[in-house]
C-alpha cells in the first residue's frame, strides 16, 4: 500500500519540482504570492479566519491555473512546434485562466479588505 501511493505521488512531486526550477511564470506567482500575503497580513491585517483561508485559496487557484496553463503550453509545443492559429488560441485561452484567476483574486482581496469577509 504504501509502496503503491510513494509511486503515485512521485509524478506530481516531479511536476512540481519541475515547475519550482524551470517554469519563471510559476515562480514569480509563488513568491510573489507570498510575498504580497505577508505584506497583506501586516500592512492591513489581521483578516478573519475566513478572509484569510480566502486569500490563501485564490493563491493556491492562481498557482493551479498556472500550472495547468504551463502544461497545456509544454504539450503544444511538442506537438506542434511551428505556428499554427489554432494551437495559439488554446494557449491562448490557457493563459485567459491565470488572468481570470487573478481577477477572482483581486476581487476576493477588495472584499477581504472592505471588511466584508
Amino acid at each position: 500500500m504504501i509502496k503503491y501511493w510513494t509511486k503515485r505521488m512521485s509524478h506530481p512531486i516531479r511536476g512540481l519540482i519541475y515547475a519550482l526550477k524551470s517554469d519563471s511564470a510559476f515562480q514569480i506567482e509563488i513568491i510573489g504570492g507570498a510575498i504580497a500575503l505577508f505584506i497583506l497580513h501586516f500592512a492591513f491585517g489581521p483578516f478573519s479566519a475566513e478572509g484569510q483561508l480566502l486569500l490563501i485559496f485564490c493563491w493556491f487557484l492562481v498557482m493551479i491555473t498556472e500550472l495547468q496553463n504551463s502544461a497545456v503550453e509544454t504539450a503544444l509545443d511538442q506537438i506542434h512546434p511551428e505556428h499554427h492559429e489554432k494551437i495559439g488560441r488554446s494557449k491562448d485561452l490557457a493563459a485567459a485562466a491565470v488572468i481570470w484567476a487573478a481577477t477572482f483574486s483581486l476581487i476576493s482581496l477588495i472584499f477581504v479588505l472592505s471588511g466584508k469577509i
